[in-house]
């Protein structure tokens, strides 16, 4: 009887205690440093900006929206991003991968007859290449002169991506007709145009450019350009762009999405 006794009031000790109040975890490096948590915060954020130790899997977040709103390239990839965009080849091989996906896909497709048949093209990255301008400033590495991408838009110096050219080329064979949503300024439309017929884009059912200093965001602006074909009757089976603000937000058909680890386009 007495060891019952002891035992009911050693489960009463033990209920009246109640579950023990966690403290809320901390940052190692606080534990040791006599910086605040915001100083702590701050630089681990600017490290991260500045330095990862594989490029490679800085890549791989990169592409898979793991990583966003970066300014610049972390100025210890610039050799990985020079030659994954040159000597190695690997951005002809990765960017070819996805348009023979984009096409087989196109391929099996069973086309609507009452309608016109749509894939929309982003233009920067995806058809023309703006690695020749991001050459000059250590591939992304360093912030470019306000001004002076679009100072090198009108150059008209983009140069093709054959593997989206071909993707482009087939489309139209099989009946597909091509609409290009661009981020370029409606006063860039000239330029562009000459730009894009010299590296083999020589017909489009349509083109949009946003309208001349427009601050609308990527991602609202082709959005709402979607919405408003899809209004007029177009059926768009696809989309391919090379930054993520290209295929979000209310996007029928498939989309395609090409490496570029060189810059950040909002898509929120």
């Amino acid at each position: 009887m007495k060891i019952l006794s002891l035992s009911l009031l050693f489960l009463a000790a033990t209920v009246s205690l109640g579950r023990p109040s966690m403290s809320e975890p901390r940052l190692i490096e606080l534990l040791t440093s006599n910086k605040n948590e915001a100083e702590v915060l701050l630089e681990e954020e600017r490290s991260l900006s500045i330095n990862y130790q594989n490029c490679r899997s800085w890549h791989l977040g990169v592409e898979t929206s793991n990583i966003i709103d970066f300014y610049t390239v972390p100025a210890n990839c610039k050799d990985y991003v020079k030659d994954y965009f040159t000597t190695s080849k690997q951005y002809q091989y990765d960017s070819k991968t996805i348009c023979k996906e984009a096409y087989f896909y196109a391929k099996g497709l069973s086309l609507k007859n009452d309608t016109v048949n749509v894939w929309i093209f982003d233009l920067d990255d995806t058809l023309l290449s703006s690695v020749p301008f991001f050459s000059k400033y250590g591939y992304g590495t360093e912030k470019s002169p306000i001004g002076a991408y679009r100072k090198w838009v009108f150059l008209g110096e983009a140069t093709v991506l054959p593997e989206t050219l071909h993707l482009y080329e087939n489309l139209i064979e099989l009946g597909i007709e091509p609409i290009i949503v661009t981020e370029r300024w409606e006063p860039a439309r000239e330029a562009t145009i000459k730009n894009l017929k010299a590296a083999g884009f020589t017909y489009w059912k349509h083109i949009f450019f946003k309208p001349k200093e427009s601050k609308e965001r990527e991602v609202k602006y082709k959005s709402k350009v979607r919405k408003n074909l899809v209004k007029s009757g177009y059926n768009i089976v696809g989309n391919i762009g090379d930054q993520w603000a290209d295929l979000v937000e209310d996007t029928p058909g498939r989309t395609f999405k090409l490496p570029n680890p060189l810059y950040y386009v909002y898509s929120s």
